[in-house]
Parts: structure tokens; C-alpha cells; sequence
């Protein structure tokens, strides 16, 4: 096919970007938006919080391992087909965890839903590549990830006045009519962007080929561990601080609202810094930057705990929280940015082990926090300094086996 044709089919099935941004959306929305709700869950279940916590890990559990189905599947079958099982997956989800009465089908519901809910990602990623030239991706990813981003972070607030006005089960039939929406928008208005079915894209030769291509890459796996531990620091923030709120500090549920804001606001001044600081120096620098940050902001928060107790001010609380947030907001962007740089044509299988792993290594911190739950004020400090201290720790070695980066200073006078 020549390239004007490649064009002419290209222009002939773009996708809104109103929708591919949707697409997005609904699952990052859906892992927080039921999380204000959580204490009052333990008491209507009759389940401890630990137990309630845990639905958090089987949704984790359920997006990592379908991350590595839904870009292969829709190299073979085409993304709308696949992008509307994933819609029925996610609605099947919402339903079950919205009909349950027990903590088991919750945790059951929440897995399935954790099946669906990555599809969109997955294949907004994917029409965006087959239907947009080049020149215009890097612009077109910039709008969908800010949707990306701002969505779990209007989750908490919009669930804690679900909950709060019309009980939790609420919060799932937002999740479902959500659910239903985009199943209804993907049906009738996502064009297929995929033209090149690959017959073989499901073969486990194929997949098993491309994944250790991907994973023996140099680096990738430092990157991808780091971002994970990362991302596991914003999962277990969101599952303890309900908890914390208004079980240990006996706070009302609006507060959940003001940690949601103060969570958003230093994310984006992290992701903010980390723009600045890419082109000024070493990547290394930017990421060990951002973990001595989280170690900070967690240090500081087992101090108040230490110090106050349960009788603490909320702001002391959430001052630390706001700062470990900033330094994820520095790692984060940069360690998918080199976790991704390596791979061209192989860039799909790349993301998709990304997101396994990422979600896989968040799911293990969720599930240390379900565990040694105790409902105190040393919860999150606890598993904070945790993941940061294992992230150090990798770094380390990494910096032990590759060597310290580059002074720029020194690279300027050559």
C-alpha cells in the first residue's frame, strides 16, 4: 500500500480524541472512586479493614495480568472488538461488586473489574499509533494523559460524596453506568484503526520471543521495578488514608476530599520539576532526587505518628503524604521514559510487560498494607518506607553494576 494510501485510510478511521481520552479515564477513575467508602464498607460487610484493603490488590492483580493480553489480542483481532470485551468485562465488574453483600464477591467483583478496566489504556495507546501521523502523537498523548492523570485523582472527591449521600453500594453504580456509557460510545462511535491484523500476534513462540527480548533489555527492568515501587506508593496511599481519616483520626469523610486535592496538586508540582529538571540533568540524578523525596516525606510522616499519636492535626498527616507524592511525580515520568526508549517496533510488547510488572510490584505493596493492617497511624509511614527503602536499595546496586552518571558540568567543558 503506498503512502498516500496509508494516509488516506488513516485520515478515514481518527478517532475522537473525546473518546479515546474516555476511554482512559474510566479505569483510572474506577480504582480510586470507591475508596472514600471503604470504612463504611468494613462495618456494612461486617470485614475487617485489612480484608476491605484487599480488593484494592485483586483489581491490581486482575489489571496486570490482562495488560499483557489486551495489546496482543487486538494486534490479532482489531482494537474495537477487544476494546468492547474489555467494556463488557468492566461492566460484569461493577455489577458484581455493586450486588455484593459479603467481602468475598467484593474481592471477586474487583478482580474481574481490574480485567476490564486497563483495556482502554491499552487500546487508546494503540488506536492513537495506528490512526495519528508521527508528527502529531506526542500532542495527542499529552491530551489523553492529562485525562489519564486527573482521573483518579476526582475519583476520591466524587466517591466520598456518593458515599456519603447515598450509601457505598453507590459508588459502583456510578461504575457501572460509567461502565455502560462507554460500551454504549465504543459500540457506536470507535472506528478500527488496526488494518494489519497479525495472525500470529497470539502465538506463545511470538509472545514468548518478544517478552524476553523485552525484559533482557538493558535497564528495562530497573526502570519498570522503580516506576512499580513508585506507583505502589500512590495504591497504598489511597487504600490507608480513608482508614486513617476518619478511623484513626475521626475526621469526616470531606477530608478524603482534601487528601485527593493535596495528593493531585503535588503530583503536578512533581511531574512539573521533573519537565524542568529533563534537559538540565542526568536522568539518574532526577530519579534519585524524587526517591530521597519519598523517603522524606515518609520519614517525616512516622515522625508525627511517632510524636502524636492518634491525637495528631490532619495537616501533619497530610503535609508528609503531599510530599511523597512529589517525589513520585519525579520518578514516575522519567523511569517509564527510559523504561520505554530501547524498543521501536517492539514498543507494544513493551508496554505491556511495563504495565505487568508495574501493577504486579503495586499489588504486592497493596497486600503488605492488607496484611499487617492495624489500624493506626503507622500503617502507611510503614509501608512508605518500604517500597522506598527496597527502590533505594535497587538503585544502589544499579549504580554499583552501571556506575554513576555523568557530571553535566564536566560533559560541557569536552
Amino acid at each position: 500500500m503506498s503512502v498516500a494510501a496509508r494516509t488516506a485510510r488513516r485520515k478515514a478511521v481518527l478517532p475522537a480524541l473525546s473518546l479515546l481520552a474516555f476511554m482512559m479515564a474510566v479505569g483510572p477513575f474506577g480504582d480510586t472512586e470507591y475508596t472514600p467508602a471503604m470504612p463504611a464498607m468494613a462495618k456494612a460487610l461486617h470485614a475487617d479493614y485489612g480484608m476491605v484493603q484487599f480488593t484494592m490488590s485483586s483489581y491490581l492483580v486482575g489489571s496486570a495480568i490482562s495488560q499483557l493480553v489486551y495489546g496482543p489480542a487486538s494486534d490479532r483481532f482489531g482494537r474495537r472488538p477487544v476494546m468492547l470485551v474489555g467494556s463488557v468485562i468492566l461492566i460484569l465488574g461493577a455489577l458484581l461488586c455493586m450486588i455484593s453483600f459479603s467481602i468475598w464477591p467484593l474481592i471477586g467483583g474487583r478482580l474481574v473489574q481490574g480485567v476490564g478496566a486497563c483495556a482502554g489504556g491499552v487500546i487508546a495507546d494503540a488506536a492513537v499509533r495506528d490512526a495519528f501521523p508521527a508528527e502529531r502523537r506526542q500532542r495527542v498523548y499529552a491530551k489523553l494523559n492529562a485525562a489519564f492523570a486527573l482521573a483518579p485523582a476526582i475519583g476520591p472527591v466524587v466517591g466520598t460524596y456518593v458515599a456519603h449521600a447515598f450509601g457505598w453500594h453507590a459508588n459502583f453504580a456510578i461504575l457501572l453506568g460509567l461502565s455502560l456509557l462507554l460500551g454504549g460510545l465504543v459500540w457506536v462511535y470507535l472506528p478500527e484503526t488496526n488494518h494489519d491484523l497479525d495472525k500470529r500476534a497470539l502465538e506463545l513462540s511470538r509472545l514468548w520471543g518478544n517478552g524476553r527480548e523485552v525484559v533482557t533489555t538493558r535497564g528495562f527492568l530497573f526502570y519498570v521495578v522503580l516506576g512499580g515501587l513508585c506507583v505502589g506508593v500512590v495504591y497504598t496511599a489511597l487504600i490507608g488514608a480513608p482508614d486513617l481519616v476518619i478511623n484513626v483520626l475521626r475526621m469526616g469523610s470531606g477530608a478524603i476530599a482534601m487528601v485527593a486535592g493535596a495528593i493531585l496538586v503535588a503530583f503536578v508540582i512533581g511531574t512539573g520539576s521533573c519537565a524542568l529538571m529533563t534537559n538540565r540533568m542526568p536522568h539518574l540524578w532526577i530519579i534519585a532526587a524524587g526517591l530521597l523525596v519519598i523517603v522524606g516525606g515518609a520519614g517525616a510522616l512516622m515522625g508525627v505518628a511517632l510524636v502524636a499519636g492518634g491525637r495528631g492535626s490532619f495537616a501533619a498527616f497530610l503535609i508528609p503524604i503531599a510530599i511523597c507524592f512529589v517525589g513520585v511525580g519525579l520518578v514516575v515520568p522519567v523511569s517509564t521514559a527510559k523504561a520505554m526508549a530501547p524498543f521501536g517496533d517492539n514498543a507494544g510488547a513493551a508496554s505491556s510487560l511495563m504495565g505487568f510488572i508495574r501493577m504486579g510490584v503495586a499489588a504486592l505493596g497493596t497486600i503488605a498494607m492488607s496484611a499487617m493492617h492495624q489500624g493506626s497511624v503507622y500503617d502507611i509511614p510503614i509501608v512508605f518506607l518500604a517500597l522506598a527503602g527496597v527502590a533505594i536499595l535497587f538503585y544502589a546496586v544499579h549504580l554499583l553494576v552501571r556506575g554513576p552518571p555523568p557530571d553535566p558540568k564536566k560533559s560541557k567543558t569536552r
